[in-house]
């Protein structure tokens, strides 16, 4: 059989079997109109079908419910970390600020000005202000007036800090 014998064959059982599938579709898939619906008896169903989407919303609340308290658990514990996580670092900048005030403020001048001045201006306000302005006097001036700008915008210049 060549190749058109084949299309003209296939074809003809095509033909043959697509009017039992669409007549297959219709007895399965019937279509309705709105006056076909079925309309139900009594309450009863409707009743049933209520009390079935009630239980399922209360299913959906438990689960909603259950996801806000996990959120709210994650949270909780999400700032416990970061509260620790903040506690070390001032415990870590207090420790560096007191190696940065025992130097001499020449050489905490120049291992300052290496470092970037978002972790320099840090630095510095953790010192006493004694303490940094000396550095900041040792400075390069356009360096100097840089830091000294963003200390300015950081807020809040100096923690209270007790005199020794």
């Amino acid at each position: 059989m060549n190749c058109s014998q084949q299309r003209k064959s296939t074809g003809r059982i095509l033909s043959g079997i697509l009017p039992v599938v669409a007549c297959g579709l219709l007895v399965i898939f019937p279509s309705r109109t709105s006056s076909q619906q079925p309309q139900p008896s009594s309450k009863q169903p409707v009743q049933q079908q209520k009390s079935v989407e009630e239980e399922r919303l209360m299913i959906l609340r438990a689960d909603i419910q259950r996801e806000i308290e996990n959120y709210k658990k994650l949270k909780r514990e999400l700032e416990e970390s970061r509260k620790v996580l903040d506690e070390k670092t001032k415990e870590k900048l207090s420790q560096l600020a007191k190696m940065y005030e025992y130097m001499p403020s020449e050489d905490a001048a120049r291992k300052l000005e290496r470092l970037d001045e978002e972790t320099a201006v840090m630095i510095l306000t953790a010192l006493k202000p004694k303490t940094a302005g000396k550095i900041l006097a040792q400075m390069e001036s356009e360096r100097a007036a840089s830091l000294s700008k963003k200390i300015l915008a950081k807020g809040p210049v100096f923690p209270e800090k007790t005199s020794p």
